[in-house]
């Protein structure tokens, strides 16, 4: 198989004879090239998760793990390549590479990454509310950047960096490309190619504005480890 990438949403039962417990679940699988022309890994699945808790007007998310030894962990994900996230606070989905154990038991070759999202504890959440503004008639002024990150340095992290420069004319950023192929990125980090557009409402950007600008953004990603590519 090249590339599959799943989801179902349905009525998860767990518990034991003395007691059934029922959640409303998202679940999600993906292996091969699901995303693209690499192979799926735990980032792509992170970033699904990512966007999925985005669309939620929460005041805090975070991603953590847990050691093997703890328990804590679901016993069907492996534990050194699975996180949780956390949405104010609450648990509300776990993802990960599947645990070889049970790929053994199901003869599943491929490397298959999955997850499950409590629809319960995220349905609690207020969504966020779209923001409209008017087009407009002047120039949008596109930068990118090729930058070097560690793999401990988290997008949402990145984008709250960026979104804490408050520059008005800072219209939008995005990750264009994340390669971990080892030519581009040494081991234990990830090339990311991040796509910034500057645009103003009243009048047309100034050159020395837009570099100005586009310095403050290569300082905040070397505050996080970055260093540009050459």
């Amino acid at each position: 198989m090249e590339g599959a990438a799943l989801f179902e949403m349905g009525t998860v039962f767990s518990g034991g004879a003395d007691r059934v417990d029922e959640r409303p679940s998202l679940g999600m699988g993906a292996t091969g090239h699901a995303f693209g022309k690499q192979e799926t890994d735990f980032y792509e699945l992170k970033g699904t998760v990512e966007e999925l808790l985005h669309k939620f007007a929460a005041r805090s998310v975070y991603f953590d793990h847990f050691p093997a030894a703890s328990g804590l962990m679901p016993a069907w994900l492996h534990p050194g390549r699975s996180a949780r996230a956390v949405l104010d606070g609450a648990t509300v989905a776990w993802f990960g590479h599947l645990h070889p154990a049970e790929a053994e038991r199901r003869k599943l070759k491929q490397a298959i990454w999955i997850g499950e999202v409590w629809l319960d504890r995220l349905y609690k959440q207020e969504l966020r509310q779209p923001a409209i503004e008017d087009l407009s008639r002047f120039q949008p002024v596109r930068r990118d950047f090729s930058v070097i990150l560690p793999d401990s340095t988290a997008y949402a992290k990145l984008a709250g960096a960026i979104e804490g420069l408050a520059i008005p004319e800072l219209r939008s950023f995005e990750a264009k490309e994340v390669l971990r192929d080892g030519k581009l990125a040494p081991p234990g980090h990830y090339s990311l190619l991040l796509g910034v557009v500057f645009q103003s409402h009243e009048r047309t950007l100034r050159e020395e504005e837009v570099q100005g600008w586009s310095q403050q953004v290569i300082s905040a990603l070397e505050a996080l480890g970055g260093k540009l590519r050459s």
